[in-house]
């Protein structure tokens, strides 16, 4: 019987060696992928949406510094009485639409940068320097007095079509102040034909009040004086026709203008 030999440790592989570290780093790579695709994608630039005004300006804190010098200036709190001062005075906004405005406006402000409040300042400046021009004045003097005396749904139908104050330019302005001399001058020049026209007729009723006076005197110095018949012996006694009366001609004005009339009496 032969002897059994004793069983040789297997050596080490040297391919088998070096696969460990590959193995090892695939796996690696594999859990890198995994949490690379559980963690979700930034957004494309298209689908990210901007910052708002007010919050990038609060971001950049010189900007927010240089804003609030701007608001503490005496430029701006000029420029602000002012305004507030003409939307107080003047007569096309009600008061709905003046606290909408002054709403409006601060808004604005708090979202806009410092060079925006600056832009806005130098605008406003411009504006009140059209709206407080004799021509303004005069205009808006001028307009009040014209919607005062309109109905609630007249005047609204006048200012219907008025622009936002905020929104004009210094252009616009000038052009609407334009437009409201152009109907002042419309309006007066109607008023004085309308009072011309008055003035005529009523020069023609005071002539016509004249000549009916005179007629009276000389009826009355008629019937006055002495009576001549040659076919009575005097005394002949009353006038002929002295039991009629008078019937003046009736001058007026009517709804299809002036009317002469004479009363069937007269006949």
């Amino acid at each position: 019987m032969g002897r059994l030999l004793p069983r040789q440790p297997a050596a080490p592989c040297p391919a088998a060696g070096r696969s460990r570290p590959l193995i090892s780093f695939a796996v690696f790579l594999a859990a890198a992928a995994s949490l690379a695709a559980a963690e979700p994608a930034p957004p494309a630039a298209a689908d990210r949406q901007p910052a708002p005004p007010g919050q990038a300006a609060a971001a950049d804190p010189d900007d927010a510094a240089r804003k609030a010098e701007l608001l503490a200036s005496s430029r701006w709190r000029r420029a602000m009485f002012e305004f507030n001062a003409w939307l107080d005075a003047q007569p096309v906004y009600g008061p709905a639409e003046v606290r909408r405005i002054r709403a409006e406006l601060a808004d604005r402000i708090a979202t806009m940068s410092s060079f925006d409040l600056e832009y806005l300042l130098e605008t406003l400046d411009a504006k009140v320097k059209v709206l407080e021009s004799p021509e303004a004045r005069d205009a808006r003097s001028w307009l009040g007095r014209y919607l005062s005396v309109m109905s609630d749904s007249k005047r609204a139908d006048v200012l219907r079509d008025v622009p936002d104050i905020l929104d004009m330019s210094t252009t616009e302005l000038e052009e609407a102040i334009a437009k409201v001399e152009a109907k002042r001058t419309a309006v007066e020049q109607q008023r004085a034909a309308t009072i011309a026209g008055r003035q005529q007729i009523g020069g023609f009723l005071a002539a016509a009040r004249e000549g009916e006076a005179a007629e009276r005197a000389s009826q009355a110095a008629i019937r006055s004086g002495p009576v001549f018949s040659p076919y009575r012996a005097p005394p002949v006694g009353d006038a002929p026709f002295s039991d009629a009366y008078d019937s003046p001609t009736v001058v007026g004005v009517g709804p299809w203008g002036t009317f002469l009339g004479i009363p069937i009496g007269a006949f």
